[in-house]
């Protein structure tokens, strides 16, 4: 599904972007399992090290929906060097979707909420919500499982304070990115995945994640020169 992200007047100032050449990645061919984002940045600061894989999503995409499933068993075979993490796309500072997703973080329920958003819109039935749904409806369907706290998922859904940086942050990463659909892959904030099918997309991810696994240092005993042969002794 292609995404519209609308500007956010009150939300975000102009982005400097620094252009700098991507390296080349070994092994792989730039135009077919990535492109490179000109001075793109990772979404979230992790560790030295570790490769983020990020995926820009929407609860209304049903491409999102069906690849949601997908993504997490791939995720679940990552490298100990790459992470997954999820990105809303942002529609406006009061969409209610995002908010519902930086909600989860918030109380630590996106291991169990996250994929039921996705059922709620698109599994029918009748436990389901609206693409159009409100704040207050979207926070009604969650109150239906027992693991969560819904006070403290509703204070989160509405808190400005905490979300805005958040709203923003996912706004300008999707913008700095060039993503211009959803799902979107980037690996390291540098790498868009490209694909044809959602397979081939997480089977290209997972060539960018090796090509940046990082390198092993050479055991010191594999630098050491040869010992020298003791005097006299012959062959």
């Amino acid at each position: 599904m292609r995404i519209l992200i609308l500007l956010l007047a009150l939300l975000l100032t102009a982005i400097p972007l620094t252009v700098r050449a991507q390296p080349r990645l070994p092994g792989l061919t730039e135009g077919v399992e990535y492109r490179s984002i000109e001075g793109g940045q990772p979404y979230r600061v992790l560790p030295p090290g570790m490769v983020e894989v990020a995926e820009v999503f929407a609860y209304t995409c049903p491409h999102c929906a069906h690849f949601a499933p997908m993504l997490d068993t791939w995720a679940k075979r990552l490298p100990a060097h790459a992470r997954l993490v999820y990105v809303p796309a942002v529609f406006g500072r009061d969409d209610p979707w995002s908010r519902a997703y930086f909600a989860q973080e918030a109380t630590h329920t996106v291991a169990n909420l996250h994929p039921q958003l996705f059922r709620a819109i698109h599994g029918g039935g009748t436990n389901s919500l609206s693409p159009n749904a409100t704040t207050s409806q979207i926070v009604n369907y969650a109150s239906r499982f027992a693991s969560l706290n819904v006070p403290a998922f509703n204070a989160a859904i509405n808190d400005e304070a905490a979300l805005l940086p958040k709203l923003r942050k996912a706004y300008e990463f999707a913008q700095r990115s060039g993503v211009e659909g959803t799902p979107s892959l980037i690996v390291a904030g540098r790498y868009m995945i490209l694909g044809n099918s959602y397979e081939e997309l997480l089977a290209n991810a997972g060539k960018v994640v090796a090509a940046l696994a990082p390198r092993r240092a050479t055991p010191a005993s594999r630098l050491a020169a040869p010992a020298a042969r003791p005097a006299g002794k012959g062959r």
